[in-house]
């Protein structure tokens, strides 16, 4: 059985990527639908791609806590 503390800290850090996943998430959405270029900085596309690859990256990370980390197997 795992303690309270570390149930705790596992909520915190799976809290805290979800956090980022929604961002990624908002981020996306509006390059999508307000596509902006701006002098100097790179495509919308590339902005776009840039964020999936975060978000496929902290679900993963998601992934890899509940399947080696889920004490409740």
């Amino acid at each position: 059985m795992a303690s309270p503390q570390r149930q705790s800290r596992l909520y915190a850090v799976k809290s805290h990527i979800e956090g980022h996943i929604l961002m990624l998430k908002e981020e996306i959405n509006l390059f999508l639908d307000h596509p902006v270029g701006v002098a100097g900085h790179k495509s919308f596309i590339s902005d776009i791609e840039d964020n999936i690859s975060l978000l496929a990256e902290y679900k993963g990370m998601l992934d890899t806590i509940e399947t080696e980390f889920n004490d409740a197997k």
